[in-house]
């Protein structure tokens, strides 16, 4: 009897154990399955993030991309611009794109995830495929816009609009006068800005192209031979004589064979018995220098353009359209587009 109890014992003992080690597989079981659903939430949402990253980094540069074709000129094939963009900014060279423009002077980009190769939006998932999640959706925006320069930190020296209008075409001066803008670029002619005193008067221009006597366009300047020019605020005060600003002796060394923006006068009014001069600033052109005559023998000539020998003073080159993302510009409506502007993400 006391050996039947015993075996009894045992066979009851082994029961429970096999109970427990059922138990602890289905535990296992539903760990693992947690344990799979953490790791489909680490890789995929990983992967997600990234294909977010690169779906912005394409959205921001298809619009900028596009902006500054516009801002230029013609917009061209914007589909094409705002694919090429994006798909070069995602790894595996796949998104989609769809170009809008909120306006006439704002572009907006929405891209949209794509497995490579495909047509079709949607990112593929990896683990999550365990839990029946095959893809998910995943896109960017961006807004990008442009405009005339209203405000800047530009060379200290402005010239009259009636000398830059001297440079459009007959088509663009009707365009520029009824909207306060052109297209295309201006006459790319190598031209000869001269502000002294011998110059001579552009056709409709007033005498010294504007210039008041004792005034030849310098403008007051900063520490790094800059002016800070609104044309909101329109007036800007001057320097007076035919000398660079002293503050600018650098200039001569960096300005060649760069587009600057100037800005430009409406008009200009004497003060101070001709010791300063008071411009009203009515925007900003484009400008590629290609040579000068400065105060002191400074000179670097432009073979292409006019001669500026002797007593001669001026700058060289021709009026060009410059659209800058840099920073301190500003823009506001009502501020006419003489060829330089801005390009700038709204979000």
């Amino acid at each position: 009897m006391r050996g039947l109890k015993s075996l009894r014992r045992r066979q009851d003992q082994s029961s429970d154990d096999m109970s427990e080690h059922g138990a602890a597989s289905v535990l296992v079981a539903i760990v693992l399955v947690v344990l799979l659903g953490f790791a489909a939430l680490a890789v995929d949402v990983g992967a997600m993030y990234a294909e977010k990253a690169q779906l912005q980094n394409g959205a921001d540069s298809a619009a900028l991309a596009i902006a500054n074709q516009c801002a230029n000129g013609p917009c061209g094939n914007t589909t094409d611009t705002g694919n090429l963009f994006a798909n070069s900014n995602a790894n595996d060279g796949t998104s989609g794109a769809t170009v809008t423009f909120p306006n006439s002077t704002t572009v907006r980009i929405v891209t949209k995830a794509r497995a490579a190769g495909s047509t079709t939006d949607g990112f593929p998932l990896f683990f999550a495929r365990v839990m029946g999640i095959n893809s998910t959706e995943i896109g960017a925006t961006a807004e990008a816009s442009w405009g005339a320069v209203s405000g800047a930190t530009s060379l200290p020296w402005t010239i009259s609009d009636c000398v830059f209008k001297s440079y459009l075409s007959a088509s663009q001066l009707s365009d520029f006068n009824s909207t306060g803008t052109f297209t295309g670029s201006p006459t790319p002619t190598h031209i000869l800005l001269r502000y002294d005193t011998n110059a001579p008067t552009y056709p409709g221009c007033a005498a010294q192209n504007g210039y008041a006597p004792g005034g030849f366009g310098w403008l007051d300047a900063g520490t790094n031979c800059s002016a800070t020019v609104n044309a909101a605020t329109s007036v800007v005060g001057a320097k007076p004589g035919i000398s660079v600003p002293s503050v600018c002796s650098s200039l001569p060394s960096t300005i060649k064979g760069t587009t600057v923006l100037v800005p430009v006068f409406s008009s200009a009014v004497s003060l101070n018995n001709g010791n300063n001069t008071k411009y009203t600033i009515v925007g900003f052109l484009a400008f590629h220098v290609t040579g000068y005559a400065f105060s002191g023998n400074v000179t670097d000539l432009d073979p292409a353009a006019p001669s500026c020998t002797g007593n001669c003073r001026g700058i060289q080159g021709y009026f060009t359209r410059f659209a800058s993302l840099a920073e301190g510009l500003s823009t506001s409506s009502g501020v006419k587009n003489y060829g330089g502007s801005e390009v700038f993400l709204k979000n």
